[in-house]
Order: C-alpha cells, then sequence, then structure tokens
C-alpha cells in the first residue's frame, strides 16, 4: 500500500464518510493524503455547518486512514499555479500539485478530472474505489458490491453507471 497515501479531494472525504467506508478505502488504496485546503473545506467548512460527516473524517484522521500534509513553498506555488491556469478551486489545485507525473489522484470534480490528465496524472473517482479494491484482491467481490452501493449512494451515481462497475467487479478474476 502506499505509505504516503493518495492525494484525494475534499469531495471524496465526504462521500466515504456519508458512506462509513473510510476502512474500505484504505484496504483499496491505502492512506488518503490531504492537503491544507482539502481539510478547510471538508472539516472546519463543514463544522461551521453542522455537517455530521466532520465526525468521521476526524476519525478517519485519528486512525491513520487519512493524513494532513502541509505543502512546501514550491508545492504551494505549483497549487497556486494550477488554480490560476485552469481556474479550479484551491483544494483541487493543491490535490493536483501534490500528484507525480504517472501518479495517481482522487478527485470527483468534472474539471479536475480533465486537469489532472492534461497534466499526466491519472485521475481516479471515488466511485472507483471498490473496483480498485476488488481488482487488486483487498476487497472481496461482495465486499466491493456493498462499497460500490454505499459510495454510489453518497455520490448520488446514476444507477446505470453503479451497475456497469458492479459488472466490472464481477467480472474481476480473483
Amino acid at each position: 500500500m502506499e505509505k504516503v497515501g493518495l492525494p484525494a479531494d475534499a469531495s471524496t472525504l465526504i462521500y466515504l464518510a456519508k458512506a462509513e467506508a473510510f476502512e474500505m478505502a484504505w484496504r483499496c488504496v491505502g492512506r488518503l493524503t490531504i492537503p491544507p485546503s482539502v481539510w478547510r473545506e471538508s472539516v472546519e467548512a463543514g463544522e461551521r455547518r453542522g455537517a455530521v460527516e466532520v465526525a468521521r473524517i476526524r476519525w478517519a484522521h485519528e486512525k491513520g486512514l487519512v493524513i494532513r500534509v502541509p505543502l512546501s513553498s514550491s508545492t504551494a506555488r505549483r497549487a497556486r499555479e494550477i488554480a490560476d491556469r485552469f481556474l479550479l478551486g484551491s483544494g483541487e489545485s493543491e490535490v493536483l500539485a501534490l500528484g507525480r507525473r504517472g501518479g495517481r489522484v482522487i478527485v470527483d470534480e468534472g474539471r479536475a478530472t480533465r486537469v489532472a490528465e492534461s497534466l499526466g496524472l491519472v485521475p481516479i473517482s471515488t466511485l472507483l474505489l471498490p473496483v480498485l479494491g476488488a481488482t487488486r484482491g483487498r476487497l472481496t467481490e461482495r465486499s466491493a458490491i456493498a462499497m460500490l452501493h454505499r459510495v454510489a449512494s453518497a455520490t448520488g451515481a446514476r444507477a446505470d453507471v453503479t451497475f456497469l462497475l458492479e459488472q466490472l467487479i464481477r467480472r474481476n478474476p480473483r
């Protein structure tokens, strides 16, 4: 599993919290790396709104499933450049700035996905985590499908997309 973790955006944290799926996500891809703006957006702003998922995000952080990372000055500068050039929010920009060329990042916003690809990153949707877990042999078919359904509910995924992902999990050779 990843030692540092995959950079993930605020949507990922919120969806996994709503789905109560942090432990399953950890089995799929390891720790999630959270830059400062993502923490502010998902936790600090969530607390001000009274969002129930904040307690689950804090729990995942305490358990080491989610790690907060500061940005070096060069990474912060790169994040600002990405934000300005591609009109992205600070959270998505910081996640992309943390990514390494050819490496994965977890983003759920359409523009951030396209920008990630243009920067040579591999964007992964939160909804794909159960498929990765099953493909890597880290989740059983049953666990992966259960996670998929929980995350699909949290994300508001369309039924046809959920069905296609479920078929990918079922076809996965073990």
